[in-house]
């Protein structure tokens, strides 16, 4: 049976949103010109809803999004503002009335505004092709983790801008451009400034929230190249071969290195007291006392554990 979608909306919300296109794990529709458009398509919708795109990461078969979804919705002046904005000045709400009101509490919604962006690339697609494509291009309905604040937000911030890396697409996320940090490194400028300034840096764990755009730049790469160190040594991929072959299961981990099953199978990361508080919400309290949180091994970090509440079995990839 489907499930309410996990949207805590008492505080400004870090997610991670993720879908894939319909198909086999072979499939690669989307081509140059396709993630270009992605992106174009992207920039549009994050003009017009409040929810916050930070990072974003467009692959041949799927994209993954780091966004925050804000707790207050926009004023109702400003709804009309955007959504004037949005239609080309063709189309207007009355600030107050009943049509925006809706579309203030919509603005807010994460579920919204992938869905929207869904819907306006799938549009786009389909009437492109060479024969005209009918029916859905994604794979369902988008998944998204809830995700606490400092370590967390890090470590998938991380996770999602090296995915080409790990796709052996390139052996350094810079020169990747369909991409926030491939644009970033080779235009030096943030694809989403305003939302990187004021709500990812403050976000991020010390020292990163309280430094300049410059060294959180400095230490993403710096984090990319030790992760890249890692994987030349054979060390780690024997024991993680070790652990398969024995069938065990790979432990919880949070580093960006690995292709981590948590990020797009986890409901919620974060803090041990953060993803107990939030899952509370949608969880009868005997579930959660019942719940065994997988904790994340995080290397580096003096904070206290990372947790993970799991949504599905670990997918062998």
């Amino acid at each position: 049976m489907r499930q309410a979608r996990l949207k805590p909306d008492y505080r400004d919300t870090w997610h991670h949103g993720y879908n894939r296109i319909v198909g086999t794990r072979e499939d690669r529709p989307l081509g140059d010109i396709e993630k270009e458009q992605f992106v174009r398509i992207l920039r549009r919708v994050a003009g017009f809803y409040a929810v916050r795109i930070v990072a974003y990461q467009v692959m041949s078969n799927h994209f993954h999004l780091l966004l925050q979804a804000p707790e207050e919705p926009p004023s109702a002046e400003e709804t009309a503002r955007r959504f004037a904005a949005f239609h080309g000045g063709q189309r207007r709400l009355v600030p107050g009335s009943p049509a925006c009101e809706q579309w203030r509490a919509r603005l807010r919604d994460v579920s919204w505004c992938l869905r929207h962006l869904q819907h306006l690339y799938t549009a786009w697609y389909n009437r492109t092709r060479p024969i005209r494509r009918r029916g859905p291009l994604w794979a369902g309905r988008f998944k998204n983790t809830v995700l606490d604040s400092g370590y967390a937000l890090w470590a998938c911030w991380t996770y999602i801008e090296r995915n080409p890396v790990r796709a052996g697409l390139v052996a350094d996320p810079a020169d990747y451009r369909f991409s926030s940090y491939g644009q970033w490194a080779q235009t030096g400028r943030h694809p989403f400034p305003e939302a990187f300034e004021r709500h990812l840096k403050p976000s991020l764990p010390l020292p990163y929230a309280e430094a300049d755009d410059d060294a959180v730049r400095r230490a993403l790469r710096e984090e990319f190249a030790r992760l890249a160190a890692e994987d030349a040594k054979a060390a780690p991929a024997e024991a993680e071969a070790a652990l398969t072959a024995a069938g065990q299961e790979p432990p919880f981990t949070l580093t960006a290195r690995r292709r981590v099953r948590h990020w797009v199978d986890g409901l919620v990361i974060g803090s041990e007291l953060f993803v107990s508080q939030t899952m509370r919400r949608v969880r009868t309290e005997a579930e959660v006392v019942r719940h065994r949180l997988a904790t994340a091994a995080m290397a580096g970090a003096e904070a206290a554990p990372v947790c993970c509440w799991r949504r599905l079995r670990v997918i062998p990839n």
